[in-house]
């Protein structure tokens, strides 16, 4: 009996972790950012007059109010901690792919480097489109990640339309599984001072988000299976449109859509959260690590899936990120208040690990112990045989 009891633990494992892979239903991610949107002329204004396609989306959707840049709000530095889901500290270098000029990188690994290293992408499957700069910001030169894991640039043009039409051409030629899409201009006629220029920016913004989607839902790829995140890096000052860069509540408010498969329909979060939990975010749905970053998953957003809901009404156990490196969030869907134990043990039965959650807590983070190697592990809850989690340990 002793000899059997492993084995029916591992095909419990094994069933357990089928369940993970399909917790979601997005297969793709698109995110895009709108430089120097400032939110009284976003999803701010209760008329969305320049932003009619992204409070339609919004309707669809995920909104989060209030969403932040807490860092600094200059572009520089603002466009690097979304992507790296942490306000990250930003270094010069010498590019020999600029020729040796000047550029920076980040402190943080980025977005594109979790994404294509844990899942084994290439780099023509994670794109970062943008206008022709020349020479394009860098992710980071971290000893785990680094520049063998950055992303395509894919640079064209000098406007926002450009690249609209270059984003066309690549998810319908390339369809990547990620695409960042960094539209400029709001910021750029901001920052010029003409009022009317600014607002006319938003509209073609605003289009070109609506338009996306639409594409989005035309290409067999991409349809029903794609999560949508739209967001800014920063606003602009309350008292002077052209210019941002302080702690004033017009450079720091901004706006967060999503809109998928997995994300709540017309729904308003209350929730605070800032830019840095973007990038965790994405590497829930897509089923990656981000153990580097500081921000946290927006589950508030998320519909809980079939694999998460409790079976037969007894409780049910869920856990992202998973697999995990540092941590994991446990989640338990419970029937009662009581308190529960839950407990972390190996392929042989061995514990290895206890939570207490006392009554009234549901949910807590699991760090594992500094010793516990790589593998697959069994989260259960003490008495409770259905409320189970497999989780895969990366060291």
């Amino acid at each position: 009996m002793r000899r059997i009891l492993p084995t029916l633990l591992l095909v419990t494992l094994l069933c357990g972790l089928a369940g993970v892979a399909h917790a979601w239903q997005t297969e793709r991610v698109v995110l895009v950012l709108i430089d120097g949107l400032r939110y009284s002329e976003g999803l701010g204004d209760p008329d969305h007059v320049h932003v009619p396609a992204m409070a339609a989306l919004a309707g669809q959707g995920a909104i989060v109010e209030p969403f932040q840049n807490l860092g600094v709000t200059y572009t520089d530095h603002a466009v690097p901690s979304v992507w790296c889901g942490g306000y990250t500290d930003i270094f010069s270098f010498s590019d020999p792919d600029c020729g040796g000029s000047s550029n920076n990188y980040t402190e943080l690994p980025s977005l594109f480097e979790y994404f294509r290293k844990q899942l084994d992408r290439p780099e023509t499957d994670c794109v970062y489109v943008l206008k022709d700069v020349g020479c394009p910001w860098r992710g980071s030169m971290h000893p785990d990640y680094g520049p063998d894991w950055w992303p395509l640039y894919h640079m064209a043009g000098s406007s926002d339309t450009d690249v609209w039409n270059q984003a066309q051409s690549v998810l319908q030629n390339e369809s990547p599984t990620l695409m960042f899409l960094y539209l400029a201009d709001v910021d750029h006629y901001g920052h010029s001072g003409n009022w009317t220029n600014y607002l006319s920016a938003i509209d073609t913004a605003d289009a070109i988000v609506g338009d996306l989607w639409t594409l989005l839902q035309s290409l067999p790829a991409y349809a029903g299976k794609t999560t949508l995140l739209v967001t800014n890096d920063h606003g602009r000052h309350d008292y002077d449109f052209s210019g941002h860069g302080d702690g004033c509540a017009g450079c720091r408010t901004i706006q967060l859509l999503a809109v998928g498969p997995d994300v709540k329909t017309g729904f308003v979060s209350t929730t605070p959260r800032d830019i840095p939990d973007v990038t965790p975010t994405i590497a829930a749905l897509l089923g990656f690590q981000t153990e580097y970053a500081t921000g946290a998953v927006m589950d508030e957003l998320l519909v809980e899936t079939a694999a998460e809901l409790p079976a037969g009404g007894g409780p049910a156990l869920a856990a992202w990120p998973n697999p995990l490196r540092a941590s994991t969030t446990l989640r338990l869907a419970l029937a009662d208040a009581r308190p529960h134990t839950i407990e972390i043990v190996d392929v042989a039965g061995r514990r290895v690990d206890r939570l207490d959650l006392p009554a009234g807590i549901t949910q807590l983070t699991w760090t594992p112990p500094a010793d516990l190697a790589s593998g697959v592990y069994l989260a259960r809850v003490a008495g409770q045989g259905d409320a189970a989690r497999a989780l895969v340990v990366l060291r």
